[in-house]
């Protein structure tokens, strides 16, 4: 499964951050979430495929992927996951100093 995230918040701050630079701040973001069916820790639930940098519009495009096995094995739907998804990547940590960036992220318009 594919999400397409847009994330906003990101330009000055981040403004140095190549597209691997962005993959790196925000997967970590994809690490110990609690299931919104179970409230249980989930461990690495996904990766980040795709990152588009578009600082003249003020936003970062993510596309994330989830194995659909992970669904299935966590009993969670589509809905429930891109719920997560955009509350997980509210930060992002700077990788040359380490702060930690206010972001704020939402779904990207699915296709038709």
């Amino acid at each position: 499964m594919k999400t397409l995230v847009e994330i906003v918040g990101c330009f000055p701050a981040l403004r140095a951050l190549d597209v691997q630079q962005f993959i790196n701040a925000i997967e970590p973001r994809l690490i110990d979430i609690r299931s919104p069916r179970t409230g249980l820790q989930i461990d690495l639930f996904g990766r980040v495929s795709h990152v588009e940098i578009l600082e003249e519009q003020g936003l970062v495009k993510a596309e994330i992927d989830v194995d659909d096995a992970f669904l299935q094995k966590n009993l969670l739907s589509r809905e429930q996951l891109d719920e997560v998804l955009v509350g997980r990547i509210s930060k992002l940590r700077h990788p040359a100093t380490g702060v930690m960036h206010p972001v704020t992220a939402r779904l990207a318009m699915r296709p038709a």
